[in-house]
């Protein structure tokens, strides 16, 4: 997504000069066949160009609308796909039921926290100040973060923590601070990051693996492999994950935070299939192909609709009138892919990391990778 101040020129070149350089060669050409050879019939009433210029522009206004609206909606299912994220980490963090061996006869008995967040809210004398947050959500006008910065560590006795150590089998190391959260409730908020990403790769036509590997360990990666949609067997193997964990509980509560959370899983797949939506069904090849061959049309028409009247200045009013248009056709074609890791793209990276460092900032991390920033005005 284009966020700098000004429009990056590399850009605008890119989509519009060669093809305003081969009008301009064109009107220049016409200006030197009328001026030089004196081939008057090269010259042709202005009304007809005027009406076909009014034609293109209605044209053109429609099919970038559509693009727009594609592009919005795009934006909106990955501004609702950080709430739900968010939304389903602090269900599960704060509906699944604490380690079943300490558990009494009730599920609705709330474990002890090791997050100072968390603290305050279960401890009948909460202490203690604030912690730092960075989750890059809150940006300017220009993309970039405001307020970033990752949070001071925080010494804790190792002892305390449910650290996920570097094992022989090849699962990442990410720290944890957080001592009651239980095994099933901490890989459920990893996969729910794991899912994003997976998403994201999912729409750019990438290879997700890479990305989700840190969040899941190898057993479910390798049955990740098998699967074709990848970001619909990590809500599957989510679903059923709950199912088991709330299964063990007898009980009217547990179905129901179980319903709770199916829920959000339920939110997490119509988000998914939505963006399928947008990316599998382009806008009708009529809408993109005529707007398109009228504009060239048009431009080939008018240096001899204006060659009598503006004489050696056709070439530059050509240029102008050029630019307009073919950047008005340019931007519609590429906003109406807003999944194609293009300059116009949905900067699904940057919310990707966003979901991330909200989720492992819920469970009590301090280490977190910092928000992503623009890069030559620029943010993916």
């Amino acid at each position: 997504m284009i966020v700098g101040k000004t429009p990056s020129w590399r850009i605008v070149l890119k989509y519009t000069g060669r093809p305003v350089a081969l009008h301009v060669l064109v009107a220049t050409a016409v200006v030197i066949a009328y001026s030089e050879f004196e081939l008057t019939f090269l010259a042709v009433p202005a009304l007809p160009v005027t009406v076909l210029a009014a034609t293109v522009g209605i044209l053109l206004t429609f099919r970038n609308n559509s693009a727009y609206d594609r592009w919005w909606e795009a934006r909106t299912l990955w501004g609702s796909l950080v709430n739900t994220s968010r939304t389903f980490a602090r269900q599960v963090l704060t509906f699944l039921p604490g380690s079943l061996s300490n558990e009494s006869s009730s599920v609705s008995s709330v474990p002890r926290a090791a997050s100072r967040l968390l603290r305050t809210a279960v401890e009948t004398s909460p202490h203690g100040g604030t912690l730092g947050v960075s989750d890059g959500a809150v940006r300017d006008r220009f993309g970039k973060a405001r307020g970033a910065f990752i949070a001071p560590h925080v010494p804790v006795d190792p002892a305390t923590l449910g650290v996920l150590q570097a094992s022989p089998d090849g699962r990442a190391d990410i720290p944890v601070s957080f001592e009651s959260i239980t095994a099933d409730a901490r890989e459920l908020v990893y996969a729910q990051i794991g899912f994003v990403n997976a998403l994201r790769c999912h729409l750019r036509r990438q290879d997700p693996f890479p990305a989700i590997q840190p969040f899941f360990h190898p057993s479910v990666m390798d049955a990740l492999r098998e699967e074709q949609n990848v970001p619909t067997a990590i809500v599957v193997w989510m679903s059923a994950r709950l199912r088991r964990v709330l299964g063990e509980v007898p009980g009217v509560e547990s179905m129901l935070r179980l319903t709770i959370l199916n829920n959000s899983l339920t939110d997490l797949m119509n988000i998914l299939g939505a963006c399928e939506r947008i990316k599998n069904t382009p806008i009708p090849r009529q809408y993109d192909v005529l707007p398109h061959a009228m504009v060239r049309a048009y431009l080939a028409l008018l240096p001899l609709g204006v060659v009598a009247d503006l004489g050696i200045l056709t070439p530059f009013v050509t240029a102008i009138i050029a630019f307009l248009f073919i950047a008005m056709d340019a931007v519609g074609r590429d906003v109406e892919t807003p999944f194609e890791n293009s300059y116009s793209d949905t900067p699904m990276t940057a919310l990707s990391r966003t979901i991330e460092i909200n989720l492992r900032q819920m469970l009590g991390e301090t280490e977190l990778p910092p928000p992503l920033q623009p890069e030559d005005g620029l943010l993916y």
